[in-house]
């Protein structure tokens, strides 16, 4: 309870979902680039970060819950956001043969890999917070 309390009041929950977003855009991305030839897929996609700075833009009733039966009244939205995978509503055909266009696959599997090393950092930086708070300075 006490933990639970203390990650709650931290960044962590959303450096944690943001990582779980990356490794899940990464299996997509991935899931593109190996069905690049074949004929008919569509590409996919993950839909986290607006739906991320959505949440974070609402203001909402203040408030807390003291057992998760109770009806959510003043959970963040945050805590409600989840990595999505869709279909986008992509019409063209890169390659003749799929939407998959492998130039812009390898452009967000690049942009994918930096996202998950700058998420993973501040992680590790509120990680070595709670670790000085706990310790003390010595």
């Amino acid at each position: 309870m006490l933990l639970k309390g203390i990650f709650q009041h931290t960044k962590i929950p959303i450096l944690s979902k943001s990582l779980r977003a990356s490794a899940i855009r990464q299996r997509v991305i991935a899931n593109n680039i190996a069905n690049a030839n074949t004929q008919g897929y569509r590409r996919l996609d993950v839909r986290f970060e607006e739906d991320l700075q959505k949440a974070l833009r609402k203001r909402g009733v203040g408030g807390y819950e003291t057992n998760e039966r109770h009806i959510p009244v003043g959970r963040p939205a945050v805590a409600r956001i989840e990595p999505e995978v869709y279909v986008p509503n992509d019409p063209s055909d890169a390659s003749g043969v799929n939407n998959v266009n492998i130039e812009y696959e390898m452009t967000q599997l690049a942009k994918n890999q930096m996202l998950y090393i700058a998420a993973a950092k501040f992680a590790a930086r509120n990680f070595d917070k709670i670790r000085t708070a706990i310790r003390g300075r010595a």
